[in-house]
């Protein structure tokens, strides 16, 4: 008795699972069935605009045609300062920092005083350039003067060589002094405004000046501290043109050229793009990453990019064959339940959406796999307005 109600429960457990099961196989197609009754049905209902509607809504159509689409190419960018554009301010001259007037990112104009340093060296050679001026004027003065007395007999020739010879001497010795001067920095505007007592400040001050407008990126240097020739106590950059450098894979080389344009995006303005064009392609290939580097200058006039900053790039390359593809405006696809379509007009105010299976996309046309004809009109614009009146019709169901 114990063992038949036992068999019992075995078999009604079994016809319960067998039904749970059947139940949830069941249940899939329906949901499959529903959500494909429902895109049918999407594919199935037009859209038709009176009269008055296409009066008030402005559509739009375009017709589908081939196109030729450029090849684009996708990689990393890295941004970079112009090496061009990038000095290290050096002092010509050993001096002690009496003053800083430029500090870490502040903008500066060319000549701009950055520091200005006291060097004994340049301090003397200052002095003897302005020894040598007054030395040259008094025997300028003295050979004129004897030049005139000895076409007048009053001087002898004797006096007039001696003259001249001390008048071409301290020629030599000014020339060598104001060459001096060249070569520790100064201009030939300030070497023509040196005097004695004329300035505030004493000889020995060297100014330590922007060799162009930009941006200081790096300062090393205090007051009181002891610059060199050798030392870089400041670095100033032009940051209005970045370099973008890129990594070209190998197999991507042959149809990437010289001045081919180049859209670059970074993350922190991913709705922004920033154009430039190719200017260097590398001639050696790295072995390990099997790439070639390539640089892209990009205007940056707001400085909204940084060196350091990482990005993608896209590459607009020719096409890769004469074979035109099947391509339509970006404007006229949508999404509704999640796929692509777009809205094909069938008639003087009547509209169908169409799904899509889509392709790539260059710049404002998308590639169509399959989904529409070449010769079909598609809507470009107006298209939101079709869309809703598609979920109204349908019962305002989610878009």
């Amino acid at each position: 008795m114990i063992g038949h109600s036992h068999w019992f429960r075995m078999v009604w457990y079994a016809i319960a699972a067998l039904a749970l099961s059947a139940g949830c196989h069941s249940e899939a197609p329906r949901e499959t069935a529903q959500t494909n009754s429902q895109t049918d049905r999407q594919q199935r209902t037009p859209v038709v605009l009176s009269p008055q509607a296409r009066q008030t809504v402005p559509v739009q159509v375009a017709t589908v045609q081939r196109h030729r689409l450029a090849r684009e190419i996708r990689t990393t960018a890295v941004l970079e300062a112009d090496e061009n554009r990038v000095a290290h301010v050096s002092p010509r001259v050993p001096g002690r920092v009496v003053a800083v007037k430029a500090l870490l990112g502040d903008t500066v104009q060319a000549g701009q005083l950055l520091a200005t340093l006291d060097s004994l060296e340049l301090g003397q050679a200052k002095a003897a350039y302005l020894t040598a001026k007054a030395h040259y004027e008094v025997a300028r003065t003295t050979y004129e003067r004897e030049q005139r007395l000895l076409q007048q007999q009053i001087s002898s020739q004797r006096e007039y060589l001696a003259a001249r010879s001390e008048f071409l001497r301290a020629e030599t010795q000014l020339q060598a002094a104001r060459e001096t001067l060249r070569l520790l920095g100064l201009s030939e505007q300030e070497i023509s405004q040196l005097a004695w007592g004329k300035h505030d400040l004493p000889l020995s001050y060297v100014p330590l000046r922007a060799p162009f407008a930009g941006v200081v990126i790096e300062k090393r240097v205090t007051v009181g501290e002891l610059l060199t020739p050798q030392d870089r106590p400041y670095t100033i950059a032009d940051l209005s043109t970045l370099w973008a450098m890129l990594d070209i894979y190998e197999k991507d080389l042959g149809a990437v050229s010289l001045q081919a344009p180049v859209r670059v995006t970074v993350d922190a303005y991913p709705h922004e793009s920033f154009q430039g064009t190719i200017t260097y392609i590398s001639d050696l290939l790295n072995q390990h990453t099997r790439t070639a580097r390539a640089r892209v200058a990009i205007a940056n006039p707001h400085r909204q990019l940084k060196p350091g900053m990482f990005g993608t790039a896209v590459i607009t390359a020719p096409a890769e064959s004469t074979n035109a593809i099947l391509a339509i405006p970006t404007s006229a696809v949508h999404r509704l339940r999640e796929q692509p379509v777009a809205f094909v007009q069938e008639a003087e105010g009547v509209f169908v959406p169409r799904q899509l299976q889509l392709g790539r996309t260059v710049e404002s046309y998308v590639e169509v796999l399959t989904g529409l004809h070449e010769g079909e009109q598609v809507v470009t614009q107006g298209g939101f307005y079709l869309k809703s009146a598609l979920l109204q019709e349908e019962g305002g169901e989610k878009r």
